[in-house]
């Protein structure tokens, strides 16, 4: 997918309210509308650890539980560049063949990690507690930064 311009990518959410939240992740010209649960994991907490990944080459995904269906966040890096992908699972199933592909997108890291950084940074300026959302560890999220920047 080299030579292929990146889509542009934003996220956002709504504040989460007892361990829900509203997510609106647009890929170019596709909305992804997510009503996210906290159970069995923190979403959040694990897309800044699928970026920290992603920073050192290694393929990372991040589950986005609806209870019971979900979405599944894919960075894959190839090379100086990454390859991200959102399926809908029903059930949660990532391995069922109803998973279907609803948005992707290839680019340098700067342009597909560092909108969902900002996701996450924007997310833990809120200060968002429990029981609205569980606590996570934001501590390394500026080294990630930097290294989502490095060329």
């Amino acid at each position: 997918m080299t030579g292929v311009a990146a889509l542009d990518i934003r996220m956002t959410c709504q504040p989460p309210r007892n361990g829900w939240m509203g997510v609106t992740l647009t890929v170019g010209a596709q909305v992804v509308e997510i009503d996210t649960s906290d159970v069995p994991n923190n979403p959040v907490a694990d897309l800044l650890d699928a970026l920290d990944l992603a920073t050192y080459g290694t393929p990372s995904r991040v589950w986005w539980h609806l209870e019971p269906d979900g979405y599944f966040m894919y960075f894959t890096p190839l090379g100086d560049r990454v390859h991200f992908r959102i399926d809908f699972a029903p059930d949660s199933d990532s391995k069922s063949a109803r998973v279907h592909t609803v948005a992707e997108t290839s680019g340098s890291r700067a342009q597909v990690l560092l909108p969902f950084w900002r996701f996450v940074r924007n997310f833990q300026s809120r200060g968002y507690t429990e029981p609205h959302w569980p606590p996570a560890d934001f501590e390394r999220i500026d080294v990630v930064k930097a290294r989502i920047k490095q060329p």
